[in-house]
């Protein structure tokens, strides 16, 4: 089953997310970790998500360190994984994506930006994973 995740040590921006998204978003459940330990372990039970958002700043397993674990699974080589932060710091940036990262993305200093936000990032990413996948099964 297709499903988003969504790794964040802050349980707030959890909840942001879960606001924004619900309990499924696009017809995808939506599943919330709250470490990058937590990520794998969602990942080994339920397989790979359609869709990842990770932060970058957590205790223990980093968002850094997430993807690369994540990227060492063959079959999740072609998963969107968007990485959220607070920082902007181009070191920050650069590590992400040298790591396997597809994007990353500031979060929202305003309340009321956090929809528009994530709603257009997943959205993005999703019909980018559609598309890609519609173009295979033509070729």
């Amino acid at each position: 089953m297709s499903y988003i995740l969504v790794v964040d040590d802050d349980a707030d921006h959890r909840e942001l997310i879960r606001l924004v998204m619900g309990p499924a978003y696009r017809g995808m459940p939506v599943r919330l970790a709250g470490s990058g330990e937590d990520a794998l372990r969602v990942i080994e039970r339920e397989g790979v998500p359609r869709l990842a958002l990770v932060d970058v700043e957590m205790p223990g397993l980093d968002g850094e360190g997430t993807v690369k674990r994540i990227r060492e699974q063959d079959e999740a080589r072609a998963l969107p994984i968007v990485m959220l932060s607070t920082s902007d710091d181009a070191d920050d940036i650069r590590a992400c994506l040298q790591a396997g990262a597809n994007s990353y993305v500031r979060k929202p200093m305003a309340l009321s930006e956090w929809g528009r936000t994530i709603g257009a990032v997943a959205d993005y990413w999703l019909l980018m994973d559609s598309s890609s996948k519609l173009r295979a099964d033509v070729h």
